[in-house]
């Protein structure tokens, strides 16, 4: 119910780039058809009282490749600008580069959205490449993040001070 309620919400629509499921059944379709899946894993986000707040998401899994789409929404609009979205992203990459086995990931996120890049910048993201979309009259920019798995070679090096 909450997904729904946020999938609803125009100010956390004007953030992302795909048509959301809008009612519960709909929701449910959503994810039994996604969830199964080997290539996408989706993570609650919970507030320190255990309030579920957002979701995380990683897409388009290739486990050939090792690469895989980050996606992130803190829905309820009360816990923005309080570090969940950073601490989230930041849990997930210990769980994809070391548990899942993952070398990179890789996001789109709108030039506008200061918010999300500052966090993804926290989490070492870097800039890629730009994109531009056309919606009616205006257009969008999006840019295209990305973050290679650390190595642990680059690690010791960084620590020995070579």
């Amino acid at each position: 119910a909450s997904m729904v309620r946020w999938n609803n919400a125009p100010e956390l629509q004007y953030y992302v780039d795909s048509d959301l499921p809008k009612t519960l059944p709909e929701c449910e379709a959503w994810f039994a058809r996604n969830v199964p899946s080997l290539c996408y894993r989706l993570f609650a986000i919970e507030d320190h009282q255990g309030r579920l707040i957002g979701d995380l998401e990683l897409d388009h899994i290739s486990w050939r490749r090792g690469e895989a789409e980050l996606r992130i929404r803190i829905g309820e609009k009360d816990r923005w600008n309080e570090g969940y979205g950073t601490d989230a992203v930041r849990t997930l990459l210990g769980l994809a580069f070391g548990y899942l086995g993952l070398r990179r990931l890789y996001l789109k996120v709108y030039r506008f959205n200061r918010r999300a890049i500052r966090c993804y910048e926290k989490n070492g993201f870097r800039r890629e490449g730009l994109l531009r979309r056309h919606y009616g009259k205006d257009w969008k920019d999006i840019i295209l993040m990305s973050l290679e798995a650390p190595m642990e070679g680059k690690k010791e090096t960084a620590a020995s001070g070579r």
